[in-house]
């Protein structure tokens, strides 16, 4: 009896610690990028990594899953364990998979938890001086006089930008060509600065340089109605320069897989926002021309699933076949 009491009061000695596991994390993260290394959303990645690291004292590590227009990388996140040491770094390209694949291996509904967007970044639609094309109004006049004789370019079939570009075309009402390049950054933007192609709508980071040096000219963003970006004060949002139900911005967030525990969802968003307010991550999301958000697991959520629903519609009103 006596040795049953000793060990008792040993037990309610021990400090709150030593009986209750150990705070998240206590391991490394992994933080699956979908892409190569180098594209926006593997930089956003990065960004978020290190303040992770700094602000949690574990390491947050990127890791590069690509394939299949990201569905291989976010299907390793959709069939890992929801503890919360995989993680994904999702994009727009998420919510598009079920319309352009005719299959994949996840609800996208369903098999993530979302834990906050982190940054938006609006599109800007850029030309090539050789057009001789100086504003919005000008390029869509011109486009409906000449019905498929200008061609835009884009990053693939069913890609973010392709679906942009295909939303101009419908909101003002023009008939510009898709000539769709393997990849974005490279072979896209030679298009369109070697004048292959005219029209670009893409990522205002991609196409900065070009603006900034003369071998582009950008003509609208597609920010909120007459909004402009801190990076191109002197071009128009879409709705000013003369063209509605425009506003389109490349999205990335922090998701789980599902059924991820709340108190690690709660950690995690308050980490990220926390390091958002900072101004060393200000600073490297700013200069991208990005929009910070850092919105809460619901807001996310709910942007989440409306994007699903847009850009599903989209891709239906465009004819885009699954592949």
């Amino acid at each position: 009896m006596w040795r049953a009491i000793v060990v008792a009061a040993l037990c309610l000695s021990l400090p709150a610690s030593g009986l209750a596991a150990d705070p998240y994390p206590t391991k490394p993260v992994r933080i699956i990028v979908p892409y190569s290394p180098g594209g926006s959303t593997d930089l956003t990645a990065r960004i978020v990594a290190q303040h992770l690291t700094e602000a949690l004292g574990q390491p947050f590590i990127v890791e590069n899953r690509t394939g299949a227009g990201s569905v291989i990388g976010s299907s390793a996140v959709a069939k890992a364990a929801p503890d919360g040491y995989t993680l994904l770094m999702a994009d727009q390209s998420l919510v598009l998979a079920p319309s352009l694949y005719k299959s994949v291996p996840f609800d996208v509904q369903k098999d993530f938890t979302p834990i906050t967007e982190i940054i938006r970044i609006p599109v800007v639609l850029v030309v090539n001086p050789a057009l001789g094309i100086n504003t919005l109004e000008e390029l869509v006049k011109y486009a409906r006089a000449n019905p498929g004789k200008l061609n835009y370019g884009s990053a693939g079939i069913g890609g973010a930008i392709h679906l942009a570009s295909e939303l101009f075309n419908k909101a003002a009402n023009v008939d510009i060509t898709h000539v769709p390049y393997s990849g974005g950054g490279g072979a896209m933007m030679n298009g369109v600065v070697g004048n292959h192609v005219q029209v670009v709508i893409t990522a205002v980071p991609t196409v900065l340089p070009f603006v900034q040096s003369g071998k582009l000219k950008a003509l609208a963003i597609a920010t909120a109605d007459g909004k402009r970006s801190p990076v191109l004060p002197d071009v128009p949002s879409m709705s000013e320069a003369g063209v509605k139900g425009m506003e389109v911005y490349f999205w990335y967030g922090l998701a789980g897989p599902a059924r991820l525990p709340r108190e690690v969802v709660d950690i995690l968003h308050a980490a990220v926002k926390k390091s958002l307010s900072s101004p060393k991550a200000r600073e490297q999301f700013l200069v991208q021309g990005a929009e910070i958000i850092g919105s809460s697991p619901e807001e996310f959520e709910k942007h989440f699933s409306s994007e699903y629903r847009r850009w599903n519609a989209v891709i239906k009103a465009a004819g885009i076949k699954p592949e």
